[in-house]
């Protein structure tokens, strides 16, 4: 099995918020090495998403479980300088704070409360999250009162979730109470064609 394989088994068997964030406090270090290594399909896809339809520049973007910083890393070599990132592992945030890319940085778990005002955001990204064993439909909630109106949510979800996670029926909820529309879907796409361990997510984008 390889060192990705290894990991990858051990976050999609981890029971609590306590034990993925164990988990991911101890891979933080090889895990931008590790899932290159697998190929990892989900910055490009984002990085595409977020250039079609979020202004470059100062625009105030939500990295929302950035995890090791990849994913911003990528946006800001395409421009985006006004990044915010929050994830449920201070070690993962550590190594995201060496990359220098984020405004700020803070330690919170999706499904939680966040601790920002209504609308600050013109975009959520949202990128690995949506996946058995990690964070629940409702963080979508929270992301929709954080984005600002007519600000845009891009976010993937595995067909697990979607299917069987409560994402399906809790996108349709939202849907139909008129909080948001869909505007654009990218997928669905391997996020790790090399690993042993295959997830295949669609990538959405909704208008707040």
């Amino acid at each position: 099995m390889s060192n990705l394989d290894s990991w990858l088994s051990r976050v999609y068997e981890a029971r609590s918020t306590a034990e993925s964030r164990h988990i991911y406090d101890d891979w933080a270090e090889s895990y931008d090495a590790d899932v290159s290594s697998g190929g990892y399909n989900y910055a490009p896809l984002a990085a595409g998403l977020c250039g079609r339809h979020v202004a470059q520049g100062d625009t105030p973007i939500l990295d929302a479980g950035c995890g090791s910083g990849f994913i911003g890393a990528t946006l800001a070599s395409l421009g985006y300088a006004n990044l915010v990132g929050v994830d449920l592992s201070e070690g993962m945030l550590r190594v995201a704070a060496r990359k220098g890319v984020y405004r700020d940085l803070r330690r919170r778990v999706l499904g939680e409360s966040l601790d920002f005002g209504d609308g600050t955001f013109q975009a959520i990204v949202c990128t690995g999250v949506f996946t058995p064993g990690h964070a629940p439909p409702e963080s979508l909630n929270e992301l929709i009162r954080v984005t600002a109106t007519n600000g845009v949510l891009i976010f993937c979800c595995t067909e697990a979730a979607l299917s069987g996670g409560g994402f399906r029926a809790k996108i349709d909820a939202l849907t139909g109470a008129g909080l948001w529309t869909l505007i654009d879907t990218a997928g669905p796409v391997t996020a790790l064609p090399r690993a042993a361990i295959q997830h295949d997510a669609t990538f959405f984008v909704y208008r707040h």
